[in-house]
């Protein structure tokens, strides 16, 4: 672990770091000798695009360096899709990437979009293009730039996603290095996905150093914390990852949760229906909301949300019915009563 700890100490030191060294080390490579091999691999790979390139463009490779930036981008981006045209997998550590972007088999997926963007970076830094990443609560993307009026998106998943258009709104904008934090970010929530908690923690609190305005990591931490049944703790990182990013959907959602085990009704509802207003489609909260409404007797308040969840997800009715029986009939005793 020596170099990822050196790694993250640079980082936070403001230290100049490689971004391509830093992805492979944060890939698993403990040896000097190991990151050369995998250096070389990403080498095979960008030779292979300067030959597509100067087979195809009666242009001097000079030229198209220095005055077709936009060209050679949009070639780049073609030319992985080209290769490997069923790119989107769950792999977000650039070894794996490279090594699935090498494999002779074309119907070979390669990345997820922490990955595939982690590919295209080191490639297009490679090739001097000025790139910057942009992420949201669940996607990450490129963008490029040509000059101060000239912006391109780039969304790696998408074989369209060259100059794609998205909700602004919804992404931050870090350099390069940064992606080191995303890249952590899903190691952690891999060791989440297999239960181990302690190791998923000491990921996203390593991503939080990388980038400490990386809102998802914050996000994460809380809902560790959560099933840690240390809730003020979560609602502390719920409250961060908002503050970076206030169109956060899942983080107010999980706040609310946390919220609710603290016994803060109030604060849970509130939580809950920002959510909503986020994403007017968010089951999860409408059926969450309803139960706390029901335990504040909001009755009437609390079958319209679970009315709200059977609208926008018919197949929930088996889990959602009971909820609004049992409600329902809480609802027709109070009115007898009165």
């Amino acid at each position: 672990m020596y170099f990822e700890e050196q790694l993250i100490q640079d980082i936070k030191a403001g230290n100049t770091v490689s971004l391509e060294k830093g992805l492979l080390i944060i890939s698993g490579l403990h040896t000097e000798g190991e990151i050369e091999t995998y250096k070389q691999k990403l080498a095979q790979i960008h030779k292979g695009f300067i030959e597509r390139l100067t087979s195809k463009s009666p242009l001097s490779l000079s030229s198209t360096r220095n005055y077709m930036r936009t060209s050679m981008a949009k070639w780049l981006f073609e030319y992985l899709w080209n290769t490997k045209p069923r790119r989107c997998n769950g792999n977000f550590l650039l070894k794996d990437v490279i090594d699935a972007q090498l494999s002779p088999n074309i119907n070979q997926k390669v990345g997820s979009c922490v990955g595939l963007t982690s590919l295209y970076t080191v490639l297009g830094l490679r090739e001097g293009l000025n790139l910057t990443i942009l992420v949201s609560g669940s996607h990450v993307v490129n963008r490029l730039t040509i000059d101060s009026n000239n912006l391109l998106n780039i969304d790696n998943t998408d074989s369209l996603g060259f100059d794609c258009q998205i909700k602004e709104e919804d992404f931050l904008e870090y350099p390069p290095v940064k992606l080191i934090a995303n890249v952590l970010n899903s190691r952690g929530m891999a060791w989440e996905r297999a239960d181990n908690l302690e190791r998923a923690k000491e990921d996203y609190e390593k991503a939080i150093e990388v980038n400490p305005d990386y809102a998802n990591a914050y996000n994460n931490r809380g809902n560790i914390k959560s099933k840690q049944r240390d809730y003020g703790g979560a609602v502390a990182d719920y409250n961060r990852a908002i503050g970076l990013n206030g169109l956060f959907v899942e983080a107010h959602f999980n706040r609310g949760i946390a919220r609710e085990n603290l016994g803060d009704l109030t604060g849970t509802i509130q939580d809950f229906s920002r959510a909503i207003e986020l994403d007017s489609e968010y089951g999860d909260a409408y059926f969450r909301r309803g139960n706390v409404k029901e335990r504040l007797g909001d009755y009437a308040g609390a079958l319209s949300d679970f009315d709200r969840v059977l609208e926008i997800d018919p197949e929930s009715a088996n889990k959602v019915l009971k909820f609004r029986d049992h409600v329902a009939t809480l609802k027709k005793a109070t009115q007898k009563s009165s």
